[in-house]
């Protein structure tokens, strides 16, 4: 008798390939007749349902039979099949082009068919995650998910690989826009959980100088909700603009003091500006967690279009002051950039 498969397979994930497999088939042929029964009283017997009806990798139940002493019918595959059994009876569940999965032991059987590996498809970078999504929808796998559905994967040479470990995961964004690394900053972009917005002028552009050089200003309809990026307390709001007045819907320079506005402080002293409001949904003094509301889009102040300009500032005792560098959690941000929020609850 060979010896036991199973002690070779306890403690990892194994896939067989079909090559090759069916030499190591303990099968019943000569020794039982076409009825199942022993023509040989010295062979041994063929074998009932091992451990439940399965479903069984081939190479598993060849592996149990020989560690039981029995025999398995001859089933006609070359190894690589998945099988079941029911009132002591095999058949052929599946032939398993790709090869056969399973985590050796005695616990739940979880075999399985394993698909073929996908012909690399990525155009640039795409997180692993979304990858592996993709790739079931075309019937096919990626052998390097799921350890890395946090990462960025490319096709260096054709061939599947990580373009980008990253350490906080990665971001899924919008078809057509490359996903990228999830970056720790404490931001999260101003609108609601899901959805995709672009970027219409983001940092050191012609309309992004001086004082609000480190703004972005995002695309948004009127009346579109705006979240709190980070957690805070209101610092101030200005509503100097009330539906019907003179800058209302947008103007020139001469509004430029007449944006409605929301200032949040956060724990390290900064102040995030919102800015362009219609409606305000909170007052001064107000606790509020980062993905709270604070007002509606809209085109107050000198804005030539709806839209929601943010900045992070220095505290510097007017609504107004110095913009300073940061990041938003979901990935880098710059003019054109369309990216899906993570602002969620």
């Amino acid at each position: 008798m060979r010896p036991s498969l199973l002690p070779l397979l306890l403690g990892a994930v194994v896939v067989l390939s079909c090559a090759g497999a069916a030499d190591e088939l303990p099968t019943a042929d000569a020794g039982v007749d076409g009825g199942g029964e022993l023509q040989d009283a010295g062979a041994p017997p063929a074998c009932g349902c091992l451990v439940g009806e399965g479903p069984y990798c081939e190479v598993r139940a060849a592996g149990l039979a020989q560690d039981a002493g029995c025999l398995l019918p001859a089933l006609g595959t070359d190894g690589g099949a998945l099988l079941a059994c029911e009132s002591d009876s095999w058949r052929v569940l599946s032939p398993c082009a790709g090869g056969c999965a399973f985590t050796p032991g005695e616990g739940k059987l979880d075999d399985a068919c394993e698909l073929p590996v996908c012909d690399c498809f990525v155009q640039e970078a795409w997180c692993g995650a979304g990858a592996g999504k993709e790739a079931a929808s075309r019937g096919c796998r990626i052998p390097l998910l799921p350890e890395h559905d946090g990462d960025i994967l490319g096709c260096p040479g054709g061939q599947w690989g990580v373009k980008q470990a990253c350490a906080d995961g990665c971001v899924e964004q919008p078809t057509g826009t490359p996903d990228g690394c999830r970056s720790g900053s404490s931001y999260r972009l101003p609108y609601n959980c899901g959805v995709s917005r672009r970027c219409s002028s983001g940092n050191h552009t012609t309309n992004h100088t001086g004082k609000d050089a480190y703004a972005y200003d995002f695309s948004m309809s009127m009346g579109s909700t705006v979240r709190a990026m980070r957690d805070g307390t209101v610092l101030r709001t200005r509503y100097p603009t009330p539906p019907g007045s003179t800058c209302y819907a947008g103007g020139g320079s001469a509004c430029a003091n007449y944006a409605n506005t929301v200032e949040v402080k956060h724990a390290d002293g900064t102040v995030g500006l919102y800015m362009h409001l219609s409606a305000l949904s909170v007052s001064k003094g107000d606790a509020v967690a980062r993905g709270d509301a604070l007002g509606k889009s809209g085109n107050s102040g000198w804005s030539t279009g709806p839209h929601l300009h943010v900045q992070v500032q220095s505290a510097c005792g007017t609504w107004w002051c110095q913009s300073l560098p940061f990041t938003f959690q979901e990935g880098a941000v710059a003019t054109g950039t369309t990216l899906s929020s993570g602002n969620c609850p």
